[in-house]
């Protein structure tokens, strides 16, 4: 019989959720805006706690609409939520697109070459990393251009809206078998001779 699992919400947070009834996973949301730019990684928090039951985990893995969208890399997936956790649970989310190659991502958006030049305006990375983070770029650096929109982002910023769907969750039972030591596995069962292409094939 599988155990009821327990969950508690932030003020304002979704409850995770599947998106069909034979869905495997159930829907983690962002529980508020974020906006990753390119290179970044960030933290996203889905406002969720819960109270896994022991013998089980959760897996939190990514979605492929997302993936195939944008940019967007979940850094750690699986990402394994234990029993004895209570915190929130969050999302490591990486914005894998390059700050200064605005030909990659024109490949994946030809919409956008038409407008390109009335949608963003270049500056020198310099200058961005100045104005926008307080840094001063090793001197030597070449002058990349890093291209932003009117509002002073980044060509391939990802921007997560509060309650967009993120990533999603798989429970699963797990098993603790009881670690012997020996002297050669290879004496045990079957050895192939290696791995890592070993079979012919990566």
């Amino acid at each position: 019989m599988i155990p009821d699992l327990y969950y508690s919400l932030e003020p304002g947070a979704k409850a995770p959720e599947r998106a069909s009834r034979n869905a495997a996973g159930y829907d983690l949301f962002a529980y508020e805006k974020t906006i990753i730019e390119p290179g970044k990684t960030l933290l996203i928090s889905t406002g969720v706690r819960f109270a896994i039951p022991p013998g089980y985990e959760a897996q939190v893995r990514p979605r492929s609409g997302l993936s195939f969208r944008t940019q967007l890399l979940i850094t750690n997936s699986p990402g394994t939520i234990d029993a004895d956790y209570r915190g929130l649970v969050s999302v490591i989310c990486e914005n894998t697109a390059s700050l200064a190659d605005p030909y990659v991502y024109l490949q994946e958006h030809p919409d956008l070459i038409d407008s390109f030049t009335q949608l963003y305006h270049p500056v020198v990375m310099a200058h961005y990393y100045r104005e926008n983070h307080g840094l001063t770029l090793p001197f030597g650096l070449p002058d990349v251009k890093v291209f932003l929109d009117r509002d002073g982002y980044p060509l391939g910023t990802i921007f997560i809206e509060e309650g967009e769907r993120i990533a999603q969750l798989i429970f699963s039972k797990i098993e603790y078998p009881k670690l012997v030591p020996v002297d050669d596995v290879s004496l045990i069962g079957n050895d192939r001779g290696g791995g890592f292409g070993s079979t012919g094939k990566l």
